[in-house]
């Protein structure tokens, strides 16, 4: 897909990897970003509420706490208003997420920034204000009975997005479907679909809502990060 020029935003990296962080810092500050850096959830939550991003890109597995964590904690102080969010998960040959080898492979680094650029133009954009919701449970949005609103791109001739969502899948299964609204887009047959959510590669997992909204980049191996996500929205474990 073809990139977007956007202006330059203000972004917060959370990466416990130096050399990876220093890297990601340095690519997106040639482009004309203000980068401020974190090295661990507690760290990047701190910046947060001192300062507003545009954009915060985030390790999931990190010393002292998960990249989900911290931005969950953000949005429930308010700290994610205009902000979104992107997280990449593991290569597929390492359990522990290893950012490098992301970034590197599966991972194209073009295609990774030509993802940011999208993103942050997707944020700027102006929406329409969303629906007043029908509930509103303990925690998180209830819209016609769904807590949660989760969008997975994939191209099906991809032996990664094929894993991808054979990963999500069998977690979702664990879940209350009825409180979960999911869709896969097959970018192959509909190319054109992932347009509205700015998708520049696959896989890619968005979770629409509740805010703050956010871009999972690859394989979902590590299925900790959704599980995440859904508990943090309120939906219920079948165990």
């Amino acid at each position: 897909m073809n990139s977007v020029s956007t202006e330059p935003a203000r972004i917060l990296i959370v990466e416990d990897q130096d050399d990876v962080r220093r890297m990601l810092a340095t690519a997106l500050g040639i482009e004309g970003h203000r980068i401020d850096e974190a090295s661990t959830a507690a760290e990047g939550l701190k910046c947060l509420q001192q300062t507003s991003y545009d954009l915060v890109l985030s390790d999931y597995a990190m010393p002292g706490g998960t990249g989900t964590w911290m931005l969950q904690e953000a949005s429930a102080q308010g700290l994610m208003t205009g902000t979104v969010a992107l997280i990449v998960t593991a290569h597929p040959d390492v359990r522990e997420l290893a950012q490098v080898e992301v970034i590197s492979k599966p991972l194209d680094l073009d295609n990774f920034l030509d993802q940011v650029r999208n993103i942050l133009a997707a944020g700027r954009q102006e929406h329409p204000p969303s629906p007043a919701p029908e509930d509103e449970g303990p925690r998180g949005d209830v819209r016609n009975g769904h807590r949660i609103e989760l969008v997975l791109y994939v191209s099906s001739a991809s032996p990664t997005c094929v894993q991808a969502r054979s990963n999500l899948e069998r977690l979702l299964e664990q879940f209350d479907s009825s409180q979960v609204r999911y869709r896969v887009c097959d970018l192959v047959h509909e190319p054109f679909a992932g347009e509205a959510d700015r998708i520049a590669f696959t896989p890619t997992l968005v979770k629409r809502y509740p805010e703050p909204k956010m871009w999972v980049l690859g394989n979902l191996r590590e299925p900790q990060i959704v599980a995440d996500l859904l508990r943090a929205c309120g939906v219920e474990s079948r165990g």
